[in-house]
């Protein structure tokens, strides 16, 4: 069962049994609200009844008091009268207010009242003329019948208000209170009898659905054990060390890679920093190196290591490594942790460093053969033109002899400090300027290209100077380069263009080196697999690494090199492109080191 689902019927079992006990509660409320205006009524109707039974005996005894006048003549008498009028007024008008929506008893008041105001006004003339008579009683007929239409106006008002307390209130009353006795308990007996139903059956819902939810998430977390177990294993299998930190750069996990590393137990390194336990220095330099946790925390993105960083391990064992750095990142993008992967490349750098010194290797064994002649032959004619300084007597033709000797041994002086310097290595980057280093190289393979007839042209600009190591730079120049001539066949055509290159936004500014040839070009397919090492196309003659090192010279000095289709009429193979920077960057490597 979804969240969303389960979340409505958690509602429904708790709102629904409210809604109903609410609806009981207005039921009973409003059963109240009837036998409460029930009581009211008989409570208004009590009222009205002795408002009259107080009126009658108002009026009575001032009826009293009248006759007593009438009959004795004494003053005294008319006390009774003459207190009754105010509270005799006063209980019309109360009464008048009580039937106030009661249109028969308000008319029999009026008319009640209405005889009442007669038979006051004769009393009032009785006692306004002190006509009362002396030793003779009689009863005065006329007031008489005035005082008993008043008491029969009073009984039929009392009669009236008897009848309707009987019909409206003395029957109804015990039967609304028993109707709402009934309705409260039947109302009760079914809102229950529906919340105790609904809420057995939503609680079943949510039980079944606990249970689900129960089992899912022990699914759940017998699949996330599982995950991490597994992913504990792989961490663990990996050839990589790997160290997890927190945001403070504490040691969280290390598998069993890092831990042979490093000299670190997982256990004892574990909530220590990790400059403590993984602990780099520059291999040439031996400068500590920028904790990579400070990289990331930095940058925010994933950093790799400069080239030649060294481990130290606990036990003091040197490791050249390569590594890198990434941000571990938890809801909302933000960073919670590093973690740090690493392998050891010391047999790696060794290996590179081997083929590296075979490919040199190879670059001398094919130019051996064109030095090897460009160096006879001047020999050669030293040796002629000795045995004829020998035999000549001319002092002209003497120095004619000796002259033409000096200038063959300097071209064979010229050659071989070119080839000793093919591979002489400088302690640190020096100034270098390219058109001497090609030219250079042109007389090295000056043989070459003459037996192949190959029309060679030079677009040089001045001045075109870089910084780097100028050994290294003339092994890329001689690899391209054998490889145009190798490309354009007999017959070809090469050009070298040599120029400046502007600053550009991803790079300052540097020089170019641009090398066309005429021959078939680079095949679909190859392009991107022109600078792996051991792929040639040259088949058994070739060993698959001159453009792999040359790459990884080129970017060493912080250029770059690429290769394509130069697509001109004159030109329509190959072009490789190299952009060397002109000042050397920061932190550029020793040439001893292994490149690439």
């Amino acid at each position: 069962m979804k969240q969303r689902e389960f979340r409505r019927i958690l509602r429904q079992a708790v709102y629904v049994p409210i809604l109903l006990l609410l609806l009981l509660a207005v039921i009973f409320i409003a059963q109240l609200r009837r036998f409460s205006n029930a009581v009211n009524d008989l409570h208004r109707a009590d009222l009205i009844t002795n408002s009259i039974i107080d009126l009658q005996k108002l009026i009575l005894d001032q009826e009293t008091g009248m006759r007593g006048y009438e009959l004795t003549g004494d003053p005294a008498m008319l006390a009774p009268y003459t207190a009754g009028m105010q509270p005799i007024q006063q209980s019309l008008t109360d009464l008048r207010t009580l039937l106030a929506d009661d249109s028969v008893q308000e008319q029999r008041l009026s008319t009640l009242s209405q005889r009442y105001q007669s038979w006051l006004s004769r009393a009032r003339r009785i006692v306004a003329s002190h006509k009362a008579p002396i030793n003779r009683p009689k009863v005065d007929e006329e007031n008489k019948v005035l005082m008993d239409n008043v008491r029969s106006a009073v009984h039929q008002m009392l009669l009236t208000q008897e009848k309707q307390r009987e019909e409206q209130f003395l029957d109804e009353t015990p039967y609304v209170t028993k109707g709402d006795l009934l309705t409260t308990l039947l109302a009760a007996l079914i809102i229950g009898l529906i919340v105790a139903i609904f809420t057995r059956q939503r609680l079943r819902t949510v039980s079944r659905s606990y249970d689900a939810t129960l089992a899912e998430v022990e699914q759940h977390s017998r699949e996330a054990q599982e995950s991490r177990q597994r992913f504990k294993t792989t961490l663990e299998s990996i050839g990589d060390g790997v160290i997890a930190c927190d945001m403070k750069g504490r040691v969280q996990f290390m598998n069993a890679i890092a831990a042979s590393l490093t000299g670190w137990a997982a256990g004892d390194a574990t909530g220590r920093p990790l400059a403590e336990v993984f602990h780099i220095i520059h291999e040439e330099t031996r400068e500590p190196a920028e904790n990579p946790v400070e990289a990331v925390r930095r940058v925010k993105k994933v950093v790799n290591l400069a080239n030649h960083t060294a481990l130290v391990s606990r036990q003091g064992r040197e490791y050249v490594i390569d590594d890198s750095a990434a941000p571990i990142l938890g809801p909302g993008g933000k960073m919670t942790g590093i973690v740090l992967v690493f392998h050891d490349v010391t047999e790696q750098r060794r290996t590179e460093a081997a083929l590296i010194a075979g490919e040199k290797l190879a670059v001398a064994g094919r130019l051996a053969a064109s030095i090897a002649h460009e160096i006879h032959n001047p020999l050669d004619s030293v040796s002629n033109l000795l045995f004829l300084l020998k035999e000549e007597k001319d002092p002209a033709r003497r120095d004619q002899y000796l002259e033409m000797a000096e200038q063959e041994l300097a071209r064979t002086m010229q050659i071989s400090r070119t080839m000793l310097s093919l591979y002489r290595e400088s302690k640190a980057p020096v100034s270098v300027d390219l058109k001497d280093l090609i030219e250079g190289v042109l007389l090295l393979l000056e043989r070459r290209i003459a037996m192949q007839k190959i029309d060679v042209a030079c677009e040089f600009a001045e001045p075109c100077t870089v910084e780097g190591f100028p050994a290294e730079i003339r092994q890329v120049v001689t690899n391209v380069l054998v490889n145009a001539i190798e490309a354009a066949g007999m017959k070809g055509r090469i050009r070298i263009r040599l120029q400046s290159a502007p600053a550009e936004e991803f790079r300052g500014a540097g020089v170019m080196i641009e090398v066309a040839d005429s021959g078939p070009g680079i095949q679909n397919g190859d392009a991107h697999r022109l600078f792996r090492p051991f792929f040639t196309t040259k088949g058994e003659k070739g060993t698959g690494l001159g453009l792999w090192v040359s790459m990884g010279i080129v970017q060493k000095h912080g250029g770059s090199i690429g290769l394509r289709n130069c697509n001109e009429a004159q030109y329509p193979g190959a072009c490789a492109s190299i952009y060397l920077p002109s000042k050397t960057l920061a932190g550029l490597d020793h040439p001893a080191a292994p490149v690439a």
